[in-house]
């Protein structure tokens, strides 16, 4: 795991980051019919900002993205961005790395967080983006030990808690109701749970 800090010209996130009273973080990254780029975000605005001012930074990058936005339980939107191409998408799967998530600064850069498989594949996804004209610091790099990895069932736990809500303020789903639906008791699914909790957050700190 890496973190990059850049600031790549014409990139609709960067540009998002120009505005103090807006936030974007790029969630997933996925191809769209073969050659397009969708990218699923979570869109922080100010009140006075409206969904037509987050759809101008979009197309500031490129004029023939769209944007469809839905709010989510904790107030923010969710954009669904769909674009004629992503150069930084493309770098990293030139690389052979994997998006993690890719936030807006304050000071109209992007942080990248990225999954590289070794050291050879992120040098790659460093020059690739020097090439197209980006600026690029290495924040931080973060070797993930296989045995501090989720399990299968902790990762299926934790991604079906999280899709139900369980970890919303509110909760949207009980625990029991949520050990139903995985069809296991309610006491091995809190344990599952907080193993699986304890190794993200030890992950995230870098104590591994």
């Amino acid at each position: 795991m890496a973190t990059l800090l850049l600031r790549i010209p014409n990139d609709w996130v960067g540009n998002v980051s120009g505005n103090p009273d807006v936030a974007a973080k790029v969630l997933r990254c996925a191809s769209k019919n073969g050659h397009g780029r969708q990218h699923l975000a979570r869109i922080e605005e100010a009140d006075d900002v409206t969904e037509e001012d987050s759809t101008s930074y979009i197309r500031s990058a490129d004029s023939k993205s769209e944007g469809s936005f839905s709010e989510n339980s904790s107030g923010s939107l969710l954009a669904s961005v769909d674009m004629q191409s992503c150069r930084t998408c493309r770098m990293l799967g030139d690389s052979g790395c994997w998006l993690d998530s890719a936030t807006s600064r304050p000071d109209r850069g992007i942080q990248l967080n990225v999954i590289a498989p070794n050291g050879a594949a992120l040098a790659r996804l460093v020059n690739n983006l020097k090439y197209i004209g980006a600026s690029v610091v290495v924040e931080k790099i973060t070797i993930l030990r296989t045995a501090r990895e989720l399990s299968t069932e902790q990762e299926r736990a934790l991604q079906t808690a999280f899709d139900h809500g369980y970890f919303d303020i509110p909760k949207r789903i009980k625990l029991d109701d949520l050990a139903r639906r995985l069809n296991v008791s309610k006491a091995t699914l809190d344990v599952v749970l907080r193993r699986a909790q304890r190794k993200v957050v030890a992950n995230h700190i870098g104590n591994i």
